[in-house]
């Protein structure tokens, strides 16, 4: 999960297997709930994070899930400059 200040502005996407109902989430909200939880922090696998999820898919009821990072719609590879930028300083 600490790979995700290499990608500025991504978020954690976890999706149906099934089918591909997605709901995308704050890294760092993440990283702070697993620490929370003592589940994990910052070394945890993004596969791993998709195992502890444990609440059915709202469309198809199934639990099938998996993880990844990914751009938000309508970021601009300007923004991605910028809070790279942010992030080195």
């Amino acid at each position: 999960m600490g790979d995700f200040r290499r990608y500025p502005g991504c978020r954690l996407l976890i999706a149906c297997s099934a089918c591909s109902w997605s709901k995308a989430y704050d890294p760092e909200r993440v990283i702070d709930r697993l620490r929370a939880l003592r589940a994990g922090g910052h070394a945890t696998r993004v596969a791993d994070v998709a195992r502890r999820v444990q609440w059915t898919c709202p469309a198809c009821g199934r639990l099938r899930w998996r993880a990844q990072f990914a751009w938000p719609p309508g970021l601009k590879p300007r923004d991605i400059r910028r809070l790279a930028d942010r992030y080195r300083n």
